[in-house]
């Protein structure tokens, strides 16, 4: 039986695999894999040669003339090589970070590597013969299936999906497919859980923060119009469906209901519900107040000792979560939120928390500013007897002003803090990150701008690298985008101040020249050229095609100057690249 060797593909980042025949330790058995390799199955056989047909046998068939002794000493080294080859191939696939699988024609899995199984819960036994649609959602394995039968051999494509896992579970994953000539097609599978929480983070963040700009503006508004906005806010910044505000004195022991919110009221059939509590009275609502902590529950239908029950007519609850709300070290409030579409998380718990010490702070200095008024009043008829009154009310409003004062400067900073992350998306949206430079939206309006403002004429360079994907192929893609930082470096130290560079995209960069006339444009691409060939600066052999469009009359929206630029870097390339052609 033939043996599997790795050798690089000719796409970037795959790999391939090439037999040798029997005898390829010398000894005429076969080698056997690294103990431990969870190497599910072999890929099916594929020539490298680019030939079609069976692969040559390095030993003869049966019945043919044996082999002489100097033809096993010129083969022994070749086989050792291969085999040694096949070695580092295994072991590099199995160490890979990411999920490795090969799929056949029929969909179903051939190899995968020991993170494939981890990711997908399927030990390597068991992963060798799956269907990989088993793996897809079942409301998108018939998107998967049409994907696979609508892309031609030779091409790749890349998207996110959820992984159903064996287990039922699901993890959100990226995924990088190549279609390869025989019908077989590698399929590369990252975790991207971490991003996705971190996305969900900054959302919820963001939220917490306008919630916290639109309660800020009922600063001047009554306390309860002030709770009734947040409670609003708290049960759509949690996802949740209900939501309660309690207030809570810690000398009476006593909780008196300000308000549940509308979902709760339409859903609940109680008749005179009860509006004050003592704790003594109350279940696992009043544990927040105990144990003087945030109390989650994520599934209220299972047993809980703390559980009292609730009274008949009552919404129903899935999820529960309440925190208590303090104030100069006493629990003053405590607020709670139920029936979450999934788990409530320490996330949600610090959400809450922090939103609902700013809006305290703010009611009570709603409160103070309250009872200064009604002081005022009073001491009008009673000045003289009340001044020390008056001052003890002045002390506390100060110190209460205080306590907004660093609250509003907290909320400023983290306003500030927005701004800076909504300027850093701006500018990602219109630059390369990778070089740095402009990208194609920023590209043309750049081009646009130097309609307007040339009166001589405007110019467009289009420049194409060649031998990239040798770069790409025979050294790796960290090796490639090297090389593109490279060569962004050099572009910028040839061009004008007022010239523009963008990446277009792959290996593809233009320039835009404002006010200039042909010969400079032809001048500016030689520059062009003679950077990017450099053998002084680049270790690798690179070089470039140029296409320069120079447009006399800066008049029009520049698709058509584009578009000659384009076709003269097209007509560099058919003539063998490293030279600049102008259109």
């Amino acid at each position: 039986m033939a043996k599997r060797v790795g050798v690089p593909a000719p796409r970037g980042g795959s790999v391939v695999a090439a037999r040798v025949g029997p005898g390829d330790s010398g000894t005429g058995a076969r080698r056997k894999p690294p103990a431990g390799a969870s190497v599910a199955a072999e890929p099916v056989r594929r020539r490298t040669d680019g030939a079609g047909g069976p692969r040559p046998r390095l030993a003869p068939d049966e019945g043919s003339a044996q082999l002489t002794a100097a033809d096993l000493l010129r083969l022994d080294p070749i086989l050792l090589a291969l085999a040694e080859s096949e070695r580092h191939f295994r072991t590099l696939v199995e160490q890979a970070a990411d999920g490795i699988l090969m799929v056949d024609a029929t969909g179903r899995v051939t190899l995968a590597n020991g993170r494939a199984c981890d990711m997908t819960g399927y030990g390597p036994d068991e992963i060798k013969g799956l269907d990989l649609l088993d793996t897809y959602l079942p409301e998108e394995r018939e998107i998967g299936r049409q994907r696979v039968q609508q892309m031609p051999a030779g091409t790749t494509l890349r998207f996110q999906r959820e992984l159903l896992r064996k287990d039922g579970t699901r993890t959100p994953i990226d995924v990088s497919v190549a279609w390869l000539p025989d019908g077989e097609r590698q399929s590369i599978m990252r975790d991207i859980t971490a991003r996705v929480q971190g996305q969900e983070l900054q959302r919820v963040e963001e939220n917490r923060l306008r919630a916290l700009v639109r309660l800020s503006e009922l600063e001047n508004r009554s306390l309860p119009e002030l709770m009734d906005a947040t409670l609003e806010e708290v049960v759509a910044l949690s996802d949740s469906i209900f939501g309660y505000i309690y207030y809570y004195s810690e000398e009476t022991e006593q909780f008196t209901l300000h308000a549940w919110s509308k979902e709760v009221m339409e859903s609940c059939s109680i008749p005179n519900p009860q509006r004050i509590y003592r704790l003594s009275e109350t279940g696992i609502w009043g544990e927040a107040v105990r144990q003087r902590r945030p109390i989650v529950v994520n599934d209220f239908a299972a047993p809980n000792p703390l559980k009292r029950g609730y009274p008949e007519g009552h919404a129903p609850l899935t999820r529960f979560m309440t925190i208590p709300v303090s104030s100069r070290g006493r629990i003053v409030a405590v607020v709670g939120v139920a029936n979450k579409g999934t788990d409530y998380t320490p996330a949600d718990v610090n959400q809450l928390s922090q939103m609902m010490d700013v809006v305290w702070k703010i009611a009570e200095r709603q409160r103070a500013e309250d009872e200064l008024r009604a002081l005022a009043e009073e001491l009008e008829g009673r000045v003289q007897g009340r001044t020390r009154e008056l001052e003890q009310a002045n002390a506390e409003l100060e110190a209460a002003n205080i306590e907004i004062g660093a609250a509003n400067a907290e909320l400023q900073n983290l306003l500030r803090e927005q701004e800076s992350m909504q300027s850093e998306l701006a500018y990602r949206a219109l630059h390369d990150p990778l070089t740095g430079l402009a990208n194609r939206t920023l590209f043309q309006q750049r081009l646009n701008y130097a309609f307007r403002v040339s009166r001589r004429g405007v110019a467009v360079l289009w420049i194409d690298l060649d031998h990239f994907k040798e770069v790409n192929d025979l050294h790796g893609h960290d090796v490639g985008d090297e090389m593109l930082v490279a060569v962004a470096d050099r572009l910028r130290g040839v061009v004008r101040e007022t010239d523009d560079i963008a990446r277009m995209g792959g290996d593809e960069f233009a320039i835009v020249l404002a006010n200039v006339v042909e010969t400079e444009a032809r001048t500016a691409a030689e520059r062009v050229l003679s950077a990017v060939t450099d053998r002084d600066v680049f270790r690798l052999r690179v070089g470039a095609s140029v296409g320069v469009g120079w447009q006399r009359r800066a008049t029009g929206s520049g698709r058509l100057l584009v578009r000659r630029a384009d076709q003269a870097m097209y007509r560099a390339k058919a003539s063998g690249g490293g030279t600049a052609v102008m259109y």
